[in-house]
């Protein structure tokens, strides 16, 4: 019942956001959402942002155990950035809060993660040290989390689906090229 009820908390907070800042979401009204009183809600949390933080944590571990590398690069990252797609007023609202670095660390962490294993996986076989694998891994991250931000900014007017389309085909444009590169200036040394 602990972990329900917990959820629920995290869960209401971000249906909260869809329609409201941070800043302006109280404890009665993720109380009243989730049906349960004051001292409930402080039994779990110390605060709205103690439950930010669980939630984002919650949803960070749920994409690192998610698998990656079943799908295309591009499958991959529509699941990695489900949270963004599913609740964009959520992310829109926390990105704009001064819980900015909350958000930024969920997306730094999954995208990361996920580019990385794919970079590990295009690197098979490659003259390639960990040192390379981090700086290919930065390159695509930084670009796909920098389009995402830039998207954020100008108030999510386009398709977020068709940004991570064309990031994806860029992607697998360029990363074998990428490698060979990073291995034929190695050769030369």
């Amino acid at each position: 019942m602990a972990k329900f009820t917990q959820q629920a908390i995290m869960y209401s907070l971000l249906k909260l956001l869809k329609e409201k800042s941070i800043d302006k979401i109280t404890v009665k009204d993720i109380c009243e959402m989730c049906e349960i009183n004051r001292n409930t809600f402080y039994y779990y949390f110390s605060d709205i942002y103690q439950v930010l933080e669980a939630l984002l944590n919650s949803e960070t571990d749920k994409s690192l155990k998610e698998e990656t590398g079943q799908g295309t690069f591009y499958e991959e990252y529509l699941k990695k950035y489900h949270l963004v797609l599913e609740h964009r007023k959520a992310v829109y609202h926390l990105y704009n809060s001064k819980n900015r670095d909350m958000i930024l660390k969920y997306f730094y962490t999954i995208t990361e993660n996920f580019v990385e294993k794919f970079v590990i996986e295009e690197a098979k076989g490659k003259n390639l040290t960990s040192d390379d694998i981090k700086f290919v891994t930065g390159f695509y991250s930084n670009s796909m989390i920098g389009n995402t931000l830039k998207w954020l900014q100008k108030g999510m007017q386009d398709k977020q689906e068709e940004l991570i389309y064309k990031i994806s085909v860029s992607y697998s444009a360029t990363i074998k090229a990428l490698i060979d590169c990073i291995e034929e200036e190695k050769k030369r040394g």
